[in-house]
C-alpha cells in the first residue's frame, strides 16, 4: 500500500519534520508534480509531497496525487504545526473534518466543509502511543504535552487521513528535537528501517488478517474538551484503535421545552449533535468495517438527559458504549 506524506513549505514545523525524515536517507527525488517535488522511499512504499503553500484549503490532494503521479495513496499523513493560545509546547495528532458546524455544505473557517468528516487514518491510536515513547526518549517531557486532539479542520479528502503536529507557538515549531521524535515515529510506524515491522503496534490496519480485525476494539470518543483527556487516557491504558473524536463544541444540543419530555422515548433534541455522531460513526465504520466499534463518553462533560439521548442514538446505530476496561 502507498503512504503519502504531505509537507507544507510555508510551515516551519512541517518542513523541519520533513527534513528530519529526509536526512535519515533512502529517499530519492521523483521530480516536480503540480510545481511541488515528490520524494520516494527506497525501502517502503512511502512518498513525500513537498507543497509550496499552506494546505488546509488544498482539497482532494489524494486524488490530485494519483492524477499527477499515477499512484493511488491508501493513506495520507500531514506533517504540520499546532497553534494554541496557551503556548504550551506539545506533540499532538488528530484526524480531520468539521462535524459540528453549520450550515452544512459551507466551507469552514479553517478548511473542510461544515458537516463533513474525512475517513480517519487507522494509525491514529497506535501513533499516539509511539509518539509518547518518542517524546520521552528524546527528553521532551515534562516540557512538552503529549496528547491527541478531537476531529477538526480541513482539507477534504476521501482517503484515510491524519495530522501529526508540533506545537504550540512559533518558539516551538522549529524544535529539532521534536522533529526527530516525529521522525522516529514515522520511521518505526511506516517500516522505513530494517527492524521487524509489527502491523498492530504501528496501526497498519490493512495488513491485519480477518481474525485480528474482528477482535480489534475501535474507540469513537464523544464529549469533553478539544484535547480529549479522558479519551486520551483510554489510548494510554489500552491497545485499542481509534476513529473520530468529538468534542462538546461539535455536539450542540437543545433540550425540548416541554416539562414532560422524556429523553428515552420522545423526540430527539434539536442541534447538530445527532448529525455529528452519525457521520463520525459512518466514517469510522468505512475504515474499520470488520472491527468492534464502540463509543467512549466523557460522562462528566454532559448533563444526565444529554447522556441518555446520546446513548439512545448510539444504540440505534448499534454502537455500544464502553468504559476503559472494555477497550482492553
Amino acid at each position: 500500500m502507498t503512504t503519502l506524506l504531505i509537507v507544507s513549505d510555508a510551515d516551519i514545523a512541517s518542513t523541519i519534520q520533513g527534513d528530519a525524515l529526509l536526512n535519515r536517507g533512502e529517499w530519492v527525488s521523483k521530480g516536480m508534480f503540480e510545481d511541488a517535488e515528490i520524494f520516494a522511499h527506497n525501502v517502503a512504499d512511502v512518498h513525500m509531497w513537498w507543497l509550496p503553500g499552506r494546505v488546509l484549503f488544498e482539497d482532494q490532494l489524494d486524488l490530485r496525487f494519483e492524477q499527477s503521479y499515477g499512484i493511488k495513496p491508501e493513506e495520507v499523513i500531514f506533517l504540520s504545526r499546532h497553534f494554541a493560545a496557551s503556548g504550551q509546547p506539545s506533540l499532538t495528532l488528530h484526524v480531520i473534518g468539521v462535524p459540528g458546524e453549520s450550515p452544512h455544505g459551507e466551507i469552514a473557517e479553517f478548511g473542510g466543509v461544515k458537516g463533513m468528516v474525512v475517513p480517519p487514518n487507522p494509525r491514529f491510536a497506535a501513533w499516539f502511543r509511539l509518539m509518547c515513547d518518542a517524546g520521552i526518549s528524546h527528553g521532551l517531557t515534562p516540557e512538552f504535552e503529549l496528547t491527541i486532539e478531537t476531529t477538526h479542520h480541513g482539507p477534504i479528502l476521501t482517503t484515510p487521513t491524519m495530522f501529526i503536529e508540533i506545537g504550540s507557538s512559533e518558539s516551538h515549531w522549529n524544535r529539532k528535537d521534536a522533529a526527530e521524535a516525529w521522525a522516529d515515529v514515522m520511521t518505526i510506524g511506516l517500516g522505513l528501517d530494517s527492524q521487524t515491522y509489527n502491523a498492530e503496534q504501528t496501526g497498519d490496519w490493512w495488513s491485519l488478517d480477518e481474525r485480528q480485525r474482528q477482535s480489534a476494539k475501535v474507540m469513537i470518543g464523544v464529549g469533553g474538551g478539544h484535547y480529549a483527556p479522558r479519551h486520551t487516557d483510554v489510548l494510554r491504558k489500552t491497545s485499542c484503535w481509534a476513529g473520530h473524536q468529538l468534542a462538546n463544541y461539535a455536539l450542540e444540543m437543545e433540550r425540548p421545552e416541554r416539562d414532560d419530555w422524556d429523553p428515552d422515548t420522545d423526540e430527539l433534541p434539536a442541534g447538530g449533535w445527532a448529525h455529528a455522531i452519525r457521520i463520525a460513526v459512518e466514517s469510522t465504520r468505512s475504515v474499520f468495517h470488520d472491527g468492534q466499534i464502540m463509543a467512549h463518553l466523557d460522562r462528566k462533560s454532559f448533563k444526565g438527559w444529554q447522556r441518555r439521548v446520546i446513548k439512545r442514538l448510539l444504540s440505534e446505530l448499534e454502537i455500544p458504549v464502553g468504559r476503559t476496561v472494555d477497550f482492553e
